[in-house]
């Protein structure tokens, strides 16, 4: 029997291991997984593998190793008619283990985390951190090469097997200069001659297609429109949806199951290490939380004129200290009120938490002496704000007219505004939630 290789074509390190195989001419029985559909994640797999990697490796007496580099050194050790590929000189073998894991912690490492942002965040550019530590592992690459043919000295090893894989994709999207890297470009062009090279071709164009598909921005609809992960009950999403329509900007909305905790899961929290709602992605890639931040972003790239955030500092200075009012006084008196109803149970407003409303309108009303707006003559950002927490507010702590008409008369006057629509449905659901848990 051969032994048994659990793998995927696109994947750089299964090639690594194929290439191998190929260069001591073993023959190994090739398992295929469906990685996207989570096959590596399956129990049969994960009793195999608990760390669930691709390549794994079970030879033909049941032993299972996994990690490419692992499974090289093991292949040679036991299947290699000769140690060239991996001597046993202590110091060439030293060199050797060195270079690889070297293409673990630092090759790979970025061609991995960009691997995982164009394929499982969309994004449709490479991240810069990335791009800069791949260039930066080229470098490295291009020392280890200056007066040597191979990656390890004058001998070809496992160690250049296991970095072509890598470096061979990692070219694909962050494509390596010959002017800059003239030695990473010549040891590339040598390592196609090599006998086990061919095992390569196939993968690598596997891989390429693959970044091309998802990073095109034809083919997903976030990277023709910011993308806003939201849930309608939340204010702050609301504020970003109302400034949208304001703007007649399409946002691509993706609903994030709050009670299921997807923002805390790692691919949220990459994007955004708070994990608060909304956040904001746009068709380049830039990423963006706190609604106040994304509201005025939005405007200033996308709006037709600066009416919603005038240039005019003194203008915007207002503006700024109304969304800062809405985000430390009132949004923060409603994230005191539903927090502990969402999250704990609670089936009452502590007293001085409803104090504390009842003074933010009371503020409310002395800003809008003598103005329709809250910032001035016309709508801003800072009513599509408040208009989301007061909104909310309102309808669980009531607005006293007598004491604060001019509060009352600006909530009449938002819900007018055609952008009043995207707020209405969530608006109703957060006050009418937060109502059936009092008592």
């Amino acid at each position: 029997m051969a032994p048994t290789l659990y793998m995927l074509d696109a994947s750089p390190a299964v090639r690594a291991v194929l290439m191998t195989a190929k260069a001591i001419n073993l023959q190994l029985n090739l398992r295929d997984i469906d990685f996207f559909q989570k096959e590596q994640l399956q129990p049969e797999f994960l009793q195999m593998n608990p760390q669930h990697t691709i390549p794994t490796l079970v030879d033909d007496d049941g032993f299972v190793v996994w990690e490419s580099q692992a499974i090289m050194a093991y292949l040679v050790e036991k299947y290699a008619k000769n140690d060239d590929l991996y001597p046993h000189d202590p110091k060439k073998r030293a060199i050797v283990n060195q270079r690889m894991h070297f293409n673990t912690g630092v090759a790979f490492f970025h061609m991995r985390n960009i691997a995982k942002a164009i394929l499982w965040y969309y994004e449709s550019r490479v991240p810069e951190k990335e791009r800069q530590g791949a260039v930066e592992a080229y470098g490295f690459l291009e020392t280890f090469l200056d007066g040597n043919e191979w990656v390890a000295g004058d001998f070809v090893s496992i160690a250049d097997y296991s970095l072509i894989a890598t470096l061979s994709t990692l070219n694909t999207v962050v494509p390596i200069e010959y002017d800059e890297y003239p030695n990473v470009v010549a040891w590339m062009v040598r390592c196609e001659s090599l006998p086990g090279y061919p095992a390569n071709k196939k993968g690598l164009k596997a891989a390429k297609e693959v970044f091309k598909i998802r990073m095109s921005k034809t083919l997903f609809s976030h990277s023709m429109a910011p993308t806003l992960y939201m849930i309608d009950p939340s204010p702050p999403a609301r504020a970003v949806m109302m400034t949208a329509k304001a703007i007649n900007l399409d946002l691509n909305l993706k609903e994030v199951d709050f009670f299921n905790e997807e923002h805390l899961k790692p691919p949220y929290l990459k994007m955004n290490p708070q994990h608060t709602i909304p956040t904001l992605v746009d068709d380049d890639g830039f990423t963006i939380w706190d609604s106040h931040a994304i509201m005025i972003y939005l405007v200033s790239k996308y709006a037709k004129d600066d009416s919603l955030y005038p240039t005019d500092l003194k203008k915007r200075a207002l503006i700024d200290q109304r969304l800062h009012f809405e985000s430390g006084v009132v949004f923060a008196y409603l994230r005191r009120i539903a927090r502990p109803i969402v999250l704990g149970g609670q089936t009452f407003i502590e007293p001085k938490n409803k104090e504390g409303v009842i003074d933010s309108y009371g503020f409310l009303d002395a800003f809008l002496e003598g103005r329709d707006w809250v910032a001035g003559d016309s709508v801003s950002v800072a009513d599509f704000s408040l208009l989301s927490s007061v909104g909310t507010l309102a309808r669980v702590i009531p607005v006293d007219e007598t004491k604060f008409p001019r509060v009352v008369a600006w909530l009449n006057r938002c819900q007018k505004l055609p952008e009043y629509e995207v707020n209405k449905t969530g608006e109703k659901a957060m006050a009418d939630f937060l109502l059936s848990k009092l008592e």
